[in-house]
Formats: C-alpha cells, sequence, structure tokens
C-alpha cells in the first residue's frame, strides 16, 4: 500500500501515516489529547515485557487491532488483578496499554468521504452475568458465543439528536486529527454524565458485507455495492486533486529550474 501511495496511485482508504499512527495507541491517545478530544486519558502507560522470546515485535499489542488481547479478563479492579494480568500478557505480547476504564454506552460513528452514516450503539445487555460490558475478540469474531451475542450493534441507535451531534463533532474531530480520508470508524463511549470519549479510531475497518460499516451503509440507503462504489469514487476525486495540485505546481517548479542553471 505505502508503494502505490509513494509511486501516486489511487488507492481507497486511509494514508500509510494514518494507518501507523492509529495502530500505535499511545501514539494516537497523545495526538488526540493535543487536539483536544476526549479519550480515557488517565491513568494509561505502556507496559513492556521482560523478554520478546515468546512474540516476535510485529505481534505488539499496541500495534494490534481487531481486539486482539481483549477478553473477558481486560478489566481489572484492583493492582493485585492488574499486576497477574499485566503478567499474563506481557507473556503474549511484546507491549501492552494500560488505560482507564470508561464505563457508559458505546457507540460507533462511520464515515465515508465527507460523510457521516447513520449512527450506531452496541447493546450490552445480553452479557453473561457478572461480565463486564465490553467488545472482546471472541464478541467480534467467535459468530454464536456468549461475548458475541451479547454485544449486538443497533443502527440507527436510538438516542436523542442532541446527544448524536455531539458524538459527530467529537468523532469528526478524531478523524481529522488522525487525518482519516476515504472511509473510517471512530468508537466512542459515553459516560454518567453525557461526556463522549474517544475509544479508538479505525481507519480502513472491515469491509465485509455483514460488518459495521456496510450495516451503517445500508440504514443511509446503500446497498453493499453502492458502498463499494463510493469509497472507490472518494479515492479517485482525491487522485484527480492531487494531480491537478502537481501539475499546478509543475510551471514553477520548471520556472526555478531553468533560473537556477
Amino acid at each position: 500500500m505505502g508503494t502505490l501511495e509513494f509511486a501516486g496511485i489511487p488507492i481507497t482508504g486511509a494514508s500509510l501515516w494514518t494507518l501507523g499512527a492509529c495502530r500505535r495507541k499511545p501514539v494516537a491517545n497523545a495526538l488526540l489529547q493535543q487536539a483536544g478530544s476526549l479519550f480515557p486519558a488517565g491513568p494509561w502507560r505502556r507496559a513492556k515485557s521482560r523478554t520478546t522470546s515468546h512474540c516476535p515485535p510485529s505481534s505488539s499489542r499496541l500495534s494490534e487491532d481487531a481486539s486482539a488481547g481483549l477478553d473477558r479478563g481486560s478489566v481489572v479492579t484492583d493492582r493485585k488483578s492488574l499486576r497477574a494480568r499485566l503478567a499474563a500478557m506481557t507473556e503474549q505480547f511484546d507491549e501492552v496499554l494500560v488505560q482507564e476504564y470508561i464505563g457508559g454506552r458505546e457507540f460507533n460513528v462511520g464515515f465515508v468521504g465527507s460523510r457521516v452514516l447513520p449512527l450506531a450503539e452496541i447493546d450490552f445487555s445480553r452479557m453473561p452475568e457478572g461480565a463486564w460490558p465490553i467488545l472482546t475478540y471472541a464478541g467480534k469474531w467467535e459468530i454464536g458465543s456468549a461475548d458475541d451475542l451479547g454485544s449486538v450493534p443497533q443502527c440507527p441507535a436510538a438516542i436523542p439528536q442532541k446527544l448524536a451531534d455531539r458524538l459527530v463533532r467529537v468523532a469528526d474531530l478524531a478523524w481529522r486529527t488522525m487525518q482519516g480520508k476515504g472511509y473510517g470508524r471512530v468508537d466512542l463511549r459515553v459516560d454518567d454524565q453525557g461526556r463522549p470519549w474517544v475509544l479508538e479510531v479505525n481507519p480502513n475497518p472491515d469491509l465485509n458485507d455483514d460488518a459495521g460499516l456496510s450495516r451503517m451503509a445500508k440504514v443511509a440507503g446503500w446497498d453493499y455495492a453502492e458502498l463499494v462504489r463510493r469509497i472507490a469514487e472518494v479515492a479517485l476525486r482525491e487522485a484527480q486533486g492531487a494531480k491537478a495540485a502537481r501539475e499546478l505546481l509543475a510551471p514553477s517548479r520548471r520556472s526555478r529550474a531553468t533560473r537556477t542553471a
């Protein structure tokens, strides 16, 4: 993908910089904090493994996505449990990220170009008794599991327009801060005081027909083919704009080269 981008060949979705920054969670958190966007900020820190023999550097939890490493034990409430969890996680991953748990409702805001898709909410009401309401790896990928059946996306989200507008404002700020383009999704939580917190910015999210972005697009009135067409159109428009900018700058470059010669 980076090769295509550097060669000026049109690509759909985010740039190499955005993909890399969003996968490095501390980098993304720091950028969002500087922009004034709310996110689970404190305390958060990185914890490194004492040895990397159990996993290659590419397996770093800080650069994982798709909820890898997240399960029912990911939320802890005391230092003893935290130490035990860190010990277990650093056996599997080179680095792990520890950050504050934000209780409340969870929402997804999807983008295709400049278009904001209908908002979705994750309904955790059917999670097993005693389980934290979080979207785990099993909840995303193990169809029919208790976590999957207990974390059900609802789109459109049944929320007041005022809350929807607030979520879109925060998500848009987060998306622009991470230089998102093409298509993407921002995941947020709203705490008991009504404050939205950015959990994650997801460039190039899952595009399967049954995935979240497609579900939002269907509520907007697009079938799957229309969603793919619009994403491709966004990429082509951006490429045409970039080409025009290069052509506009080309005469001035040639002029400078002639004067130098």
